[in-house]
């Protein structure tokens, strides 16, 4: 074997080498051996030093086990192992190698040592640092700069859920997830990846569901992350990994909702304060004033927000020493309080008014919580109310005394701890004694009678046992033995659910009782007067309790016994009657009011007066007059006959004159025609001439005949004032006149458009209601203007009560200027049409004036016409 050569490659070596012969004795080794050796073991290994004593200085617990492993070495094996040298240990890997010469017999054993506790180290931190990532209270994921899913922990596996991709191991690309675009998560990543620097958002990444305990019903729970993610830089300065770190924060984000919730809730609170609220600085300066103090500072003539207001300099305040108590809450650091008077003018329409305001104002210090700056709040409450009160109060226990003495009426208390008992000045005067002097619970009922004691005692018992309030009337003889009768009414005190004292009052109602029996007196007086008159008379409280009823109305009402009852619970049909309105009217008028009554179920008419009286009650005084009713209703009948004759008398009167001046004026020409025609038919001998007159003749005959016709028309209509009337629906009884003149609407092509909603029917004769429309929608039909369509739009509405019939054509139109007085006239034109007669208007306005209503025209040439007929409401 070379040593040199031997001693050059073991010096080589980076690791710890050394050589032993097959007698394992020390040969050589290298620097790094030599070093090790002396660094971990303290000894110096020398040539021809036995193993046993590296293996003893090395591992003295392993010797048999490192004998071993060299007895191999020598037999010609290669192993490795590792050992620990050392406190705290280091861990070695051993390799051994034989060594052979040229003939292949082995000389030596080549043993190289590599510290391995860098790298046990290394994988023990690797491990530690994996585990504590792994178990993190917070979720972690690897992702690759372009937002694939590397790696991830167990909580961010949680916060994900079972299913999601990542979890299981599958391609996942944070960027190509949508939910991740609504959750904000893409945009947190992508400001990491521009900004190359960490970056935190919150936000809402998913809801979870929740079982209401006890109840099968399941809410959604908003579940809140606060993501941070930061990237991992590279060799080459550029992003080699990115990381983002969930952290829930839904507790803390539901604790600041509910906080931001708090805060404007506190800001609407003061805001809204009964009482006026002011912020001051420390210096005086107003920050914040709530709306109550906004209308007090109005109401004083100062501005709606006064920022310049101070506190300390304004001489209003220094006035009232309100700057005195700032600086002493500022100084002192404690709540003041003072009640404070102010007077001031106030600017009013007309001139000034001076006020006069009462002040209840609080201050106490607060520490900003931001700045720490020291601030005082004050709350401001206009007790001048509440002042004024006090002295009404004042006035009212003085009038409440002056009460109990004329009313006698005394109050009484009993103390349920110490046992005592409290009289007023009124209730000694009641029992006639001293005022002030001493009484027990047992000498205050023995002035009771005997049995009266024996109520009232039982009473207070049950008051004290069972908390049951007592009103009592009963008697006592006074310290002078005066017998009074009294009402005794107590009642429990609780604090703390337990009965702590009794009170009540005590009132002498002595001449009530006298009062009262002369009253029963009284009332069986009434009862016998008002039983002996012949109408009927009950008393009826303002519920429709009766409390009194007279024989002649109980034989009235036909029912059994009604005193105590409520009238409109026994005979439920006058609930919301005449009746029922007539009570209110009394009751709310004070004043009496009379009306007749028709009962539908005895076929009967009453006549009622209903008078208040000063109790509350009413006084209801009722007669029947069922036979002056019907003597009335004849009556009625008999006028109603006479005024539709007379209608009629005069309606034919008119008739005679209209038809005389339209005779006169409508036949005066055919007849001078006719006389004209006659003379010269006498005077020529000619045929020819005689035929040509004889075909006039006849000409003018026809004409003559279809006047009087209408004439007859005419005379008919107003003729029939009480023709017969029925609901008709406008819709249907426009489409039979439709039908009629289905002809004409074909051949015209008009449009017809209905709008009956508001008003769809009415009640008018038929033949009348037809002879309207269909002489509407045929002059809207005669007089359609060339070139475009005809059109004819209806439309009902109800107007004041009465229903409104309007038709529009978009036909040639009428000179209102030129015709609108003769437009309804009889025989007049406006047009040259051959079809155009004068008849159909005149006979439509004679038609509808015969039933009560109006008609009325709108028009302009080239436009067309509208008529607005107004129906007689039914």
């Amino acid at each position: 074997m070379n040593n040199a050569l031997l001693n050059q490659v073991v010096e080589a070596f980076p690791d710890a080498v050394a050589v032993f012969d097959t007698d394992l004795r020390f040969v050589s080794c290298n620097r790094v051996f030599a070093a090790d050796h002396i660094r971990y073991l303290g000894t110096e290994m020398k040539p021809g030093d036995s193993m046993y004593k590296l293996c003893e200085a090395c591992c003295p617990e392993l010797l048999q086990q490192s004998l071993y492993n060299w007895e191999r070495a020598i037999a010609g094996e290669r192993l490795t192992f590792a050992v620990a040298v050392g406190e705290p240990p280091v861990h070695f890997q051993i390799s051994l190698s034989p060594l052979f010469n040229e003939q292949q017999v082995q000389e030596a054993v080549i043993m190289v040592c590599r510290n391995i506790q860098p790298e046990l180290d290394a994988r023990e931190n690797e491990r530690f640092f994996r585990s504590v990532l792994e178990n993190l209270p917070v979720g972690l994921q690897q992702f690759s700069p372009d937002g694939w899913s590397r790696d991830i922990n167990e909580m961010q596996r949680q916060i994900l859920g079972e299913t999601h991709p990542a979890v299981n191991n599958l391609p996942y690309n944070v960027h190509e997830d949508p939910i991740n675009r609504r959750s904000g998560l893409n945009e947190l990543l992508g400001e990491v990846v521009r900004r190359k620097a960490p970056v935190k958002k919150e936000m809402l990444l998913k809801y979870k569901e929740e079982k209401e305990e006890g109840q099968d019903v399941t809410r959604l729970v908003p579940l809140y992350y606060e993501g941070t993610g930061f990237p991992v830089m590279g060799m080459n300065g550029e992003i080699a990994y990115l990381f983002l770190i969930l952290s829930e924060i839904t507790e803390k984000k539901l604790a600041q909702i509910s906080l931001e919730k708090s805060e404007r809730l506190l800001y609407n609170i003061v805001e809204n304060l009964p009482v006026g609220y002011i912020q001051f600085d420390n210096f005086g300066f107003i920050h914040r004033v709530n709306q109550t103090q906004r209308r007090f500072f109005a109401h004083s003539g100062l501005e709606e927000q006064p920022e310049a207001y101070n506190m300390i300099s304004d001489p209003f305040a220094r006035l009232f020493d309100m700057e005195e108590l700032f600086m002493q809450v500022l100084q002192k650091g404690k709540m003041m309080r003072a009640e404070k008077k102010l007077e001031f003018e106030m600017d009013i329409a007309g001139g000034k008014m001076n006020r006069e305001v009462f002040l209840d104002v609080t201050m106490f210090p607060v520490e900003d919580p931001v700045d720490k700056d020291q601030i005082v709040v004050a709350l401001v409450n206009d007790i001048t109310e509440k002042k004024r009160q006090e002295l009404e109060n004042a006035k009212a226990q003085e009038f409440l005394l002056q009460t109990g003495e004329t009313g006698k009426i005394g109050g009484w208390e009993y103390d349920m701890t110490t046992g005592l008992l409290r009289w007023s000045a009124q209730t000694y005067k009641i029992h006639e004694l001293p005022p002030f002097a001493t009484i027990t619970l047992e000498k205050a009922l023995s002035f009771y009678t005997h049995e009266s004691r024996k109520k009232v005692s039982q009473a207070v018992n049950a008051c004290i046992e069972r908390g049951k309030a007592f009103d009592l009337p009963v008697s006592l003889n006074t310290a002078r033995n005066n017998l009074l009768q009294v009402r005794a009414i107590g009642k429990p005190e609780y604090r703390n659910g337990r009965i702590v004292r009794l009170y009540g009052v005590i009132q002498d109602v002595t001449e009530q009782f006298k009062i009262r029996d002369q009253l029963t007196r009284n009332t069986e007086l009434m009862r016998l007067f008002f039983d002996t008159i012949d109408m009927g008379y009950a008393v009826m409280d303002k519920d429709g309790k009766v409390n009194f009823i007279n024989r002649k109305a109980q034989e009235i009402v036909d029912h059994g016994k009604v005193i105590g009852k409520n009238i409109f619970e026994v005979f439920p049909m006058l609930e919301g009657s005449t009746f029922h309105a007539r009570v209110r009217q009394c009751m709310q008028l004070q004043a009496p009011v009379s009306f007749s009554y028709y009962l539908p179920a005895p076929d009967k008419w009453y006549e009622f007066l209903l008078a208040p009286m000063q109790d509350g009650n009413i006084s209801i005084f009722t007669r029947n007059i069922t036979d002056s009713k019907k003597m009335q209703r004849e009556l009625r009948k008999a006028n109603d006959q006479l005024s539709s004759l007379n209608k009629y008398l005069v309606n034919q009167n008119k008739q005679l004159e209209d038809f005389a001046h339209i005779t006169s004026h409508n036949l005066r020409a055919p007849i001078a025609n006719l006389k004209a025609l006659m003379q010269i038919m006498n005077e020529t001998d000619s045929e020819e001439e005689k035929e040509l007159y004889n075909s006039m003749f006849q000409e003018v005959i026809r004409n003559i005949d279809e006047t009087l016709n209408d004439l007859i028309e005419i005379v008919q209509i107003r003729k029939d004032l009480n023709v017969e009337r029925e609901r008709l629906s406008f819709e249907e009884r426009l489409q039979k006149v439709k039908d009629i003149l289905f002809v004409d609407i074909e051949t015209s092509g008009i449009e017809v458009i209905t709008d009956f909603g508001e008003a769809p029917d009415i009640v008018y004769p038929r033949i009348y209601l037809d002879s309207l429309l269909q002489n509407l929608l045929t002059n809207a039909i005669k007089y359609r203007r060339p070139g475009i369509r005809p059109s004819m739009r209806f439309r009902s509405r109800l107007e004041d009560g009465a229903v409104v019939l309007t038709a529009e054509d978009n036909g040639i139109g009428i000179d209102m200027e030129r015709y609108g007085a003769k437009l309804f006239g009889f025989r007049k034109t406006f047009h040259k049409n051959k079809d155009a007669k004068g008849i159909g208007l005149y006979i439509t306005k004679s038609q509808i004036e015969a039933m009560g209503g109006s008609i009325q025209a709108e028009s302009h040439i080239g436009t067309g016409t509208k008529f607005i007929i107004t129906f007689s409401p039914e």
